[in-house]
């Protein structure tokens, strides 16, 4: 099993996987699978709020946070320079791990078939995307457990199967980083 550093945008997308996941999330729902502090937290859903994926409120009586569905989540519109970036990248991301789509029901033929791969789904999500980005979206992806790869043998793009809520990302602290163990039983 490796282990790999997780990066700002990647702890992001987890909590991230927290929140839609529950329709009310307790502190230490998010601490007992993020060895994360509370002023991180608050900037974590800050960030996720800024790019229009969630909108929460702390409930005193609940003692969690819950979603608020007065209105939708909407994009910080007025956010400048990297942190716009960053905000792009970390809907964007998120957009994949909602939407990504493969055709599970066919295999590959020597004059190939009419596939429909998770590529292609990215193409057709982000229009503008090159290769590198995307290449760099599926590796987040992995690195958080919604794993995508090539298989050489179907030569064609593999990905995770469903969706469901995980009690346990397999991250933890080391020397100060947050790290994620990236194979076996915590992958998707």
């Amino acid at each position: 099993m490796k282990d790999i550093a997780l990066i700002t945008t990647e702890r992001q997308l987890l909590l991230y996987d927290i929140f839609i996941g529950s329709e009310q999330v307790e502190y230490e729902d998010i601490t007992s699978r993020l060895p994360i502090g509370r002023k991180m937290v608050q900037r974590d859903i800050k960030a996720l709020t800024d790019a229009g994926l969630i909108r929460i409120k702390y409930s005193k009586k609940e003692k969690a946070y819950i979603h608020d569905s007065a209105s939708p989540p909407l994009f910080n519109e007025n956010a400048k320079g990297k942190y716009r970036l960053h905000l792009i990248k970390l809907r964007r991301i998120a957009t994949l791990m909602n939407e990504l789509y493969m055709d599970k029901d066919s295999y590959y033929e020597a004059e190939g078939d009419a596939y429909y791969s998770c590529k292609t789904c990215y193409y057709e999500l982000f229009p503008e995307a090159n290769e590198r980005m995307r290449q760099r979206d599926f590796k987040h992806l992995n690195n958080i457990g919604y794993t995508v790869t090539y298989d050489n043998n179907d030569r064609r793009y593999k990905m995770w199967d469903g969706y469901y809520l995980r009690e346990d990302f397999g991250v933890f602290l080391k020397d100060g980083k947050l790290m994620r163990h990236s194979e076996g039983r915590f992958d998707l």
